[in-house]
């Protein structure tokens, strides 16, 4: 009997042991059911999303090699030229810089640039060297006819921007960096932002996140906050930038951007912008709170005096989290560039 007993309930944890190993395996085989689902899903409505947004908004220019870029031509009664150019990722230049684009009306005419792979423009099996990037956007002036500019960027279009006003020094009138990216942050970002490790994230992000249909989901669920985000916006524009958050986001060309941009950082890591172009970088509070070295980076890199650097309450996103101060600080800057236009170097104390 006491045999008995004893084999009784040496079982009975086993059996609870297999129970719950059981549900677990089934709650898996659930998930992984549902992943599934998710992926085909997004698969099939990529499709019709591409139908949807198709030549949605803009003009293309056509390049050498066949390739098609998108743009946006904002006018204005001002004569100063300014172009857009996104961060890394973007799935649309046109809807997300809508609202900004709407504030600086009065001061540039604007053109939002969709660089490869971007938005409506085409992908293109051309490596995505900083060289290629920027010898494409400067076919794209060439091709509107501008041979003076600003250049405003976001992000990584820091990098690229740095590079084409020491290449196009004659054409570019002034850089204005949204928080923009520079060749040194791998020295003091955070482990997961340090270029070789961004690359294997996003590489991850792609599949687990974007292939898998999750974002889309979540994308789905949560668009509302995306829209107030863009206050230019409409109902009528939602199904068209919805498909675009969904679809457009980390193609196949900006996966290669991706792999490119440890290579394109160490290309720039020894430059500073050109004497003769002054800028104004206005950087989020949040990744100075993050990095206390990041304002420093920045100013590390100008050359002009008329250039500044200054830090505004918000997150990367500026032109979303903080659309109005990064408005004020753009006018304020360019009034003082207006009041002084000769170019001098920085002294030791900048």
């Amino acid at each position: 009997m006491a045999n008995t007993e004893t084999t009784n309930a040496v079982k009975k944890p086993r059996r609870i042991g297999r129970k719950i190993l059981k549900f677990f395996g089934i709650l898996l085989l659930l998930l992984i059911i549902a992943i599934a689902i998710l992926a085909v899903r997004h698969h099939f409505k990529c499709k019709s999303d591409r139908k949807l947004f198709a030549d949605a908004y803009g003009e293309y220019f056509v390049n050498s090699r066949g390739e098609k870029m998108n743009y946006t031509f904002y006018d204005s009664k001002s004569e100063d030229v300014a172009v857009i150019i996104p961060g890394y990722g973007c799935p649309t230049v046109h809807y997300e810089f809508d609202a900004f684009a709407d504030k600086l009306r009065d001061d540039y005419k604007l053109i939002l640039a969709e660089p490869f792979g971007v938005g409506l423009s085409d992908g293109t099996d051309r490596e995505r060297t900083v060289e290629n990037y920027c010898e494409e956007l400067h076919e794209l002036m060439e091709y509107l006819g501008y041979d003076r500019y600003t250049i405003i960027g976001h992000s990584l279009a820091g990098l690229y921007s740095l590079y084409y006003a020491n290449t196009y020094t004659d054409e570019v009138e002034a850089f204005i960096g949204i928080d923009a990216s520079v060749p040194h942050q791998s020295d003091i970002a955070p482990w997961i932002a340090k270029a070789d490790n961004t690359r294997i994230m996003y590489k991850i992000i792609n599949v687990a996140y974007v292939k898998s249909g999750i974002e889309r989901l979540l994308y789905e669920l949560s668009f509302d906050q995306t829209m107030k985000q863009i206050p230019t916006l409409t109902d009528a524009d939602r199904e068209k930038v919805l498909a675009m958050y969904c679809t457009a986001s980390l193609t196949d060309t900006q996966m290669n951007e991706i792999d490119k941009m440890p290579d394109n950082m160490k290309k720039c890591y020894d430059m500073k912008f050109p004497v003769e172009v002054p800028v104004l970088y206005v950087l989020a509070k949040s990744n100075c709170d993050n990095m206390p070295k990041w304002e420093d980076i920045h100013k590390d890199l100008v050359t002009n005096i008329r250039s500044k650097v200054s830090v505004i309450e918000g997150e990367h996103y500026l032109h979303f989290t903080n659309l109005d101060g990064l408005v004020s600080e753009i006018e304020n800057w360019k009034d003082t560039l207006n009041e002084n236009n000769a170019p001098t170097e920085v002294d030791e104390a900048a």
